[in-house]
């Protein structure tokens, strides 16, 4: 039996088991690496960002970190990840819900997420997450692969 997962702040204790997850999901070295100092980085600043990990005992499940821009008053989802063994248990909702409600606590007018287009899977779940399609970006990515944009506007 798995153990119970909660949503916590970053702690440092649980980058070996997100350096798992990234690897498991077949992430490239290099962008496991920028994930990790990022994490590291990020978590210190609490006004800008929310670095979260879905903790299963001394374990990492999933994580997420979520940034807020001034500018223009929305917070952008970053990294979501779930390692394949605690997939499809609600542990991607629960992080999503977490960024959202640091973008409610930062008064965001919003929260949005970009994505492969060939992320269909992903797509979906952001669908489901109540998350509409913002529009498209063609060779976005290093590999050229398209993007999408889903966001969500809260209600004021």
């Amino acid at each position: 039996m798995k153990p119970a997962v909660a949503v916590l702040d970053y702690s440092q204790k649980y980058q070996p088991s997100i350096r798992m997850i990234l690897v498991k999901i077949g992430w490239a070295e290099q962008y496991v690496s920028a994930a990790e100092q990022n994490m590291q980085g990020l978590s210190r600043d609490k006004e800008n960002y929310g670095v979260y990990v879905a903790a299963a005992g001394e374990m990492a499940a999933g994580f997420l970190y979520v940034q807020y821009y001034a500018w223009n008053q929305l917070c952008q989802i970053h990294g979501l990840a779930v390692a394949p063994e605690f997939q499809r248990q609600g542990i991607a909702g629960a992080l999503v819900r977490r960024a959202e409600a640091f973008a409610r606590w930062k008064r965001a007018r919003g929260i949005y997420v970009d994505t492969p287009t060939s992320n269909t899977g992903g797509r979906k779940f952001y669908e489901a997450m109540g998350y509409q399609l913002g529009y498209s970006m063609p060779r976005y990515y290093e590999d050229q692969l398209d993007g999408v944009t889903y966001q969500k506007f809260f209600d004021k």
